[in-house]
């Protein structure tokens, strides 16, 4: 009788164990096109994605794969081609997805997870105004008047609808400060550069959000990355205030301020540094191709002039290292390439009080600047006469 008990007592001690060890979250569904393919899942915080597991999709189309997570996680199941599907994963889901033959991203329907339908449903809004938005865009490149009556029409049109987007998106934020999918809601884009929360007053929008899931999910690796992210915006915000007040007094234009930023190997670069040579402070972003077309050019005179001491110190408006890397590489760009990785939020550019790209500062040897927004043949003089 002793010996049941003990071997009781053991049996019992196992099943505990190993019920506290084992996964808490389940995903399953349906996925037809996708028979014998694998899907991946990874852990998406506001700037990037871990690895978890991956899953094959057996003979009829079905597919299970369960997971452990302490916190609340915002999860990406992608297929072979890099389409994926969002899901917000709470300890102890079951969540179930039904993705039809003819899409991925779009057409799939999710139960056993509140949150993770909220997040279908915002993608489904964002769509629907990326196709109206794209249909206005198409219609403005054909049209043969940029600057007539039918063009100004689509405009506004185009910002009507991107506006109506806005408000979507801070109606949802403001009705669900509770859950985890405002955090999405606050990140959601129109394309690869645009966020629909593009406003320096919106901040007060992410401000709202990160203190309401501190408090209610202070574990969640999105929670983290958002707070990170607020912080180091508001520093931002702080600096600018600073800098508009350091305008008014005409700094920028007695002469140089200096910044310093990192490299592509995140070496920091100080514009100081290159004084006693003639440099050329340049603004620029990989996503505009009017700016990089000005680099292509600006390579001419470099090549003639930086054996002389010219140097060109190039900031990047960029928030994509490998996109802004890629297009440094690709390009062959010679000179100092620099990026602070917070576009649209630039310390920089607000110091140099820089509107549109490209942009540019001639600084000489002095650090004086001499000349705004140069290129070609008057540049050259201009570094004949300093050089």
């Amino acid at each position: 009788m002793a010996i049941k008990n003990v071997l009781r007592v053991i049996v019992i001690t196992f099943m505990l164990f190993s019920c506290t060890n084992e996964d808490n979250i389940i995903v399953k569904g349906t996925y037809p096109s996708g028979t014998g393919e694998y899907l991946r899942l990874e852990m998406l915080n506001i700037s990037e994605t871990q690895f978890i597991d991956s899953v094959k999709i057996n003979r009829k189309g079905d597919f299970r794969i369960s997971l452990k997570l302490d916190n609340p996680e915002l999860i990406l199941i992608k297929n072979a081609r890099g389409q994926y599907i969002n899901l917000l994963a709470f300890p102890d889901d079951n969540i179930k997805l039904n993705i039809p033959a003819e899409s991925f991203r779009k057409g799939y329907a999710v139960s056993g997870s509140e949150e993770s339908e909220k997040i279908r449903l915002l993608v489904k809004t964002v769509n629907h105004t990326r196709k109206q938005l794209d249909s206005i865009t198409d219609a403005f490149d054909s049209v043969e008047d940029p600057e007539g009556a039918e063009a100004e029409q689509l405009i506004t049109a185009y910002q009507k609808i991107f506006m109506e987007q806005k408000k979507n998106n801070i109606r949802f934020v403001v009705e669900n400060l509770g859950s985890l999918a405002s955090v999405y809601a606050l990140y959601q884009r129109i394309s690869d550069d645009v966020y629909i929360l593009n406003n320096v007053k919106d901040l007060q929008y992410f401000k709202i959000v990160a203190d309401s899931m501190r408090v209610k999910y202070p574990g969640s690796t999105l929670t983290t990355s958002l707070v990170n992210d607020v912080e180091q915006r508001l520093r931002e915000y702080k600096n600018m205030l600073a800098v508009n007040e350091l305008s008014k007094h005409n700094i920028v234009e007695a002469g140089m301020i200096d910044l310093t930023i990192e490299d592509p190997e995140e070496n920091e670069i100080s514009l100081g540094s290159l004084r006693g040579k003639v440099v050329l402070l340049n603004f620029w972003a990989s996503w505009n191709s009017e700016s990089r077309d000005f680099n292509n050019r600006l390579t001419t005179i470099y090549d003639q002039y930086h054996d002389r001491g010219f140097e060109v110190y190039s900031v990047a408006l960029d928030s994509d290292k490998s996109r802004w890397r890629n297009a440094i590489f690709f390009e062959e760009y010679p000179w100092i390439n620099v990026c602070e990785l917070t576009y649209p939020y630039s310390y920089a550019a607000t110091l140099y009080n820089v509107t549109s790209l490209p942009a540019n500062y001639l600084i000489d040897k002095d650090a004086n600047i001499v000349a705004k927004n140069i290129a070609g043949k008057t540049l050259a003089t201009y570094l004949d006469n300093l050089l």
